[in-house]
């Protein structure tokens, strides 16, 4: 009974600590932010390839776009000298598993110019390049 009682109260304790940290109004210093405009992917290969994954080849990949991803490309910096298009007005920052484009000719869309593809490889905790071009 007393082994039971205590796992419960482990239990709730660990939930109202992920509960606290995902509240962004315990932050004082406002760092934390709602992930918006993204989706994520967990596959083996690359991430073009629809392969699912296996108990050996398990990678992470989160795609964002709209402000979020305007953040995370402002932070990368600087900018690639090329570009995948080569399109006049294109931009491109790659750091280690994170790839982020802007691309000009989505400025006026409603997801914006701003994409970035971040990359984790689940079985090692390493970053992963995502897309090349």
């Amino acid at each position: 009974m007393r082994k039971t009682a205590f796992l419960i109260l482990c239990a709730t304790a660990v939930v109202l600590s992920i509960a606290h940290a995902a509240d962004p109004s315990s932050d004082p210093y406002g760092l934390w932010k709602p992930l918006q405009g993204a989706i994520y992917k967990v596959h083996s290969g690359i991430v073009a390839d629809r392969t699912p994954p296996t108990p050996n080849d398990r990678k992470l990949t989160v795609l964002v776009d709209g402000k979020t991803a305007k953040d995370i490309f402002d932070s990368l910096g600087p900018d690639l000298p090329d570009t995948c298009s080569g399109e006049k007005g294109d931009r491109l920052r790659d750091k280690k598993g994170i790839h982020c484009s802007y691309t000009a000719q989505d400025k006026g869309t409603k997801d914006g110019p701003y994409r970035c593809w971040i990359g984790l490889d689940l079985r090692t905790g390493d970053s992963v390049g995502t897309v090349s071009c």
